[in-house]
């Protein structure tokens, strides 16, 4: 069955970029998603992927000098090697380069790579007697950047907000929100990059499938979808102690082509109410100065009490596809936010400490 090929377009980046990953095309020093950003810019490049159905089977970015024409991330899902999706997404490729006037293609590949060198062979491209000359302007980071510190906020409420249940908003589209079974680790990584891409969200996205998955389906998790127009616009997953007397809302947030739709304070209330059940008798949520500008925020008029602090020490971002994360006094808050208030700050326990 031929792939359905089309450009890329808002939404894709996560399911991209996991492809990626998963084709072993990503690096620590190079943020993919600042790749695709970069590539959107140009007028001169495009980024194709390739469908079997719903499932995106292989993508490939191309561009020009008008000249020459250059090949990046040329990649096929693993789980279906085999099946001509590489030759597909490269003939689509082709000609892109041909209908724009180019004359000649090239790419490299590292001199030891033969099974990929073999593949581009058999599509008709041929080494040629050149040396590729390079010069950088910016020094290639380390693979480890070593321990990456941030502040994290504890939040709770002990009883449940004195306020009628969430009702979405009138926006003039459908907006649901249904509880999910334990969700594949492919659409588990779409939705938590896609929400945590621009936040530093390292822990999940490093784990192995057979890790995550594991993870996913632990005693007491249960996952919330929010569809807009029957289209994933965001998640929520808690988790309920075994007696049932706390929640922890693990995980929360939009997929960014839905903020700014007024959903946001609606997708909270909500997931608080999902959270209190007949014996629960505290609800608790943690945030991170890595976090969306107005998280801590939106947390507190929904009602939760910052309650502890504590430093965490995070994986290496890069080993995550990141780029290195904003010094402290960098990291970006709102105006309002209780990480601008030392003092606030400075009044809360200090877990870090208790565990030292």
């Amino acid at each position: 069955m031929a792939l359905d090929i089309r450009p890329i377009a808002d939404g894709d980046t996560p399911a991209v970029v996991a492809l990626w990953n998963a084709a072993g095309l990503t690096v620590p020093h190079n943020d993919p998603y600042e790749d695709i950003r970069f590539c959107q810019r140009s007028v001169n490049a495009e980024i194709l992927l390739g469908f079997d159905g719903d499932r995106l089977a292989a993508a490939a970015m191309v561009g020009h000098d008008g000249h020459r024409g250059w090949y990046y991330y040329v990649g096929v899902d693993p789980a279906i090697h085999g099946g001509g999706h590489g030759r597909e997404i490269m003939g689509a490729a082709e000609n892109w380069l041909i209908g724009r006037g180019v004359g000649k293609a090239q790419l490299m590949i590292r001199s030891t790579n033969s099974k990929v060198k073999a593949f581009y062979e058999r599509l008709g491209y041929v080494e040629e007697d050149r040396l590729v000359m390079a010069k950088r302007f910016r020094p290639v980071p380390d693979w480890k950047i070593g321990a990456v510190s941030t502040q994290v906020i504890h939040l709770e409420m002990k009883t449940p907000p004195d306020r009628a249940k969430a009702r979405p908003p009138e926006t003039g589209r459908t907006v649901t929100l249904e509880r999910i079974g334990i969700p594949t680790t492919r659409f588990y990584r779409y939705l938590y990059d896609g929400v945590g891409g621009d936040w530093f969200w390292v822990s999940r996205r490093i784990m192995d499938d057979e890790s995550l998955a594991q993870t996913l389906s632990r005693e007491g998790a249960e996952y919330h979808l929010l569809r807009v127009d029957g289209e994933p616009a965001g998640y929520c997953e808690l988790e309920r102690s075994a007696d049932g007397k706390e929640t922890e809302l693990s995980y929360f947030g939009l997929l960014p082509d839905f903020i700014g739709l007024g959903l946001g304070r609606y997708f909270i209330d909500a997931a608080i109410d999902l959270a209190w059940g007949p014996e629960t008798e505290r609800v608790w949520v943690h945030t991170c100065d890595l976090d969306h500008p107005r998280a801590i925020g939106n947390y507190m008029r929904a009602g939760f009490v910052p309650v502890a602090r504590e430093t965490e020490i995070l994986p290496d971002p890069r080993d995550a596809g990141f780029s290195a994360p904003p010094a402290e006094a960098d990291r970006g808050h709102a105006a309002d936010s209780l990480y601008r208030d030392a003092a606030g700050l400075a009044t809360l326990p200090d877990l870090t400490k208790r565990q030292e």
